[in-house]
């Protein structure tokens, strides 16, 4: 990528309107989902899930759904987090804030869709993460979450050449990331870059959102890059993709992240893959579910 793009990217990120209006949960949910879990207080997550009125009303909304099978709808934060859970309720709240801080409007990808993509990568990296013994589980599902954020920057600061990129990517069933460069000269990692750099998210979260899709090319932290790139395929693999069909074949055992996740857990050797794929795939009808509660029912796949 040649420094005037660079530059164009730079810009266009510093403009969008979004940027500023980052929900204030934000960052402390990002810490809360960094201390170890024995030191999250109870009362911490209420005050957390109830500082954003919008937010609590989609968490109180999704906390209601028959997809938890509760008795009855909870009727506070402090109700929906003793019957969901400290994890669902934060997956939840993860969810609707950043739903809240990129509203749908003027989307080229199917916002849904994108969102479904999105958390379901980042439950199967912390699923992940706990398979391979790894010692943070919370940053790998935030690293899920947030890897593919590029994708909203093309939507929003790239809008007509990202528009005629993924009609290219449908036609030729090829990954998005790959008509990125061939149509526009950059992908997501770029610009998600620069936005996760406008939002002084931690060095490690931008090497993800830089490198998910090489991560031997990762300056730091390549074990999580690489776990990341493989949840992301695991995904794609089981229709929590961009909504059109991708002519290629994936061997995971093969691919390089494979590796480089090896090297850094060593746990990866006597995992059994079969049955790890197998349980991702009780997953996925809560993950569609989730998103269908929060954000409605997607557009109709190509």
């Amino acid at each position: 990528m040649n420094a005037e793009i660079a530059q164009t990217i730079r810009e266009r990120v510093s403009r969008i309107e979004v940027t500023p209006s980052i929900p204030a949960v934000f960052h402390p949910l990002l810490k809360l989902l960094n201390s170890p879990p024995d030191e999250v207080r109870l009362d911490e997550v209420i005050k957390v899930a109830s500082y954003d009125s919008t937010i609590a009303a989609q968490c109180l909304r999704a906390a209601s759904s028959p997809l938890f099978g509760q008795s009855r709808p909870p009727d506070s934060m402090k109700a929906a987090v003793i019957s969901l859970g400290l994890r669902r309720v934060e997956t939840i709240l993860l969810t609707c804030c950043m739903g809240q801080a990129f509203t749908p409007r003027n989307w080229v990808l199917d916002p849904i869709v994108f969102w479904r993509h999105s958390l379901g990568c980042a439950m199967v990296c912390r699923k992940f993460s706990e398979k391979i013994k790894a010692q943070d589980h919370e940053k790998a599902y935030m690293a899920g979450l947030l890897h593919d954020i590029g994708f909203i920057v093309n939507s929003m600061a790239f809008g007509e050449e990202f528009g005629k990129t993924l009609a290219a990517a449908c036609q030729q069933q090829i990954p998005l990331h790959e008509a990125e460069l061939q149509y526009m000269g950059f992908t997501h990692c770029e610009t998600g870059r620069a936005l996760g750099e406008n939002w002084n998210l931690s060095h490690e979260l931008i090497q993800v959102i830089a490198y998910h899709h090489a991560p031997e090319a990762a300056e730091t932290s390549r074990g999580l890059v690489a776990l990341v790139h493989l949840s992301d395929l695991l995904c794609r693999m089981r229709g929590l993709d961009y909504g059109h069909y991708e002519r290629s074949k994936v061997d995971l055992v093969a691919n390089p992240a494979w590796e480089v996740v090896r090297e850094a857990h060593h746990a990866l050797q006597d995992m059994d893959l079969a049955r790890f794929t197998f349980e991702l795939d009780e997953d996925v009808k809560e993950i569609y579910e989730l998103v269908s509660t929060i954000f409605g029912s997607p557009a109709k796949r190509n």
